[in-house]
This record gives structure tokens, sequence and C-alpha cells, in this order.
């Protein structure tokens, strides 16, 4: 068979193969680095419980190329280090490093232990009923901050 055959695709598109040449490919987070975005403004803007920068910020993270769930892994990140940082005195009983540490102790006191707890649950039950195709991440994380 000759190359043209493995250039065209099922359809007879002609699609680059890449025959004899490494292409690599940019992951998510790759992308929205290079866009520019620093998803840690988001976790900033969640922490300091600023319901609208949060879901500008949230919109600008999808639109810059990041994956929602990955996303969701940093919300999720913010409010269990909150919920930790409310529940501890110093640093040293987490495992967690001081800087980190002293921000999320800093947001915590935006929030009531309850509603910390509240907004914990619902994002670990909200994501694991988007596993189960009862929803989408996407509208999780836009209802998770809307409600802060």
């Amino acid at each position: 068979m000759t190359d043209e055959y493995y250039k065209r695709d099922l359809f007879g598109i002609e699609v680059n193969v890449g025959l004899g040449e490494e292409e690599v490919e940019e992951t998510a987070d790759k992308k929205a680095w290079n866009a520019g975005f620093n998803i840690f403004s988001l976790t900033d803007a969640i922490g300091a419980r600023d319901k609208r920068g949060a879901w500008v910020l949230y919109q600008k993270a999808l639109a810059s190329g990041l994956v929602a769930e990955e996303i969701f892994w940093r919300v999720t990140w913010i409010a269990k280090s909150m919920l930790l940082a409310s529940k501890t005195e110093s640093y040293k009983e987490t495992e967690m490093k001081e800087f980190p540490y002293k921000k999320a102790k800093g947001y915590a006191k935006n929030f009531s232990r309850e509603e910390l707890e509240d907004l914990s649950e619902s994002l670990v039950v909200g994501y694991h009923n988007t596993r189960r195709g009862l929803g989408e991440i996407e509208t999780l994380l836009e209802k998770s901050i809307l409600s802060l």
C-alpha cells in the first residue's frame, strides 16, 4: 500500500498521520498555562467568597482550554484546605506547607465550619453523581460557585 493510502481517512479526506514525524500534543494544563490563565486566581476568589469574580474566572478557565474536571479538583482542593485549616491550630498539625495553610486559614474565616462541610460534601456527592451520569461536572462547578 502506498503512503497516499494512509493519508486519507475512511471518507477519503486527507489527514495528517505524521508518518515518520513525532508530534507532541499539548495537555489542557499546558494550553491554559500558555494562555496565561492562573488557576489559583480562581481558588483565591472562592476562598474570598467572591461569587461574581469566581464565576467570571471559572468562565475564563474554561475559555483558556482547561478541562472542567481539572478545575473541579482545584476547587475541591481549596474547600478541603479551608476545612482542614478551620479544624487545626497550626500547619504542623497537617501535612500542608506553611504558605497554603496560612492562605486557607485566612479564607476559612469567610465561612462557618458547617458551610465548609456542606461545600465539601456537595462537591464529593456531585462528582459521584456526574460519574453515574446524573449531571455534568461543568454544571456542578457552576452551581457550587454560585452558591458561595
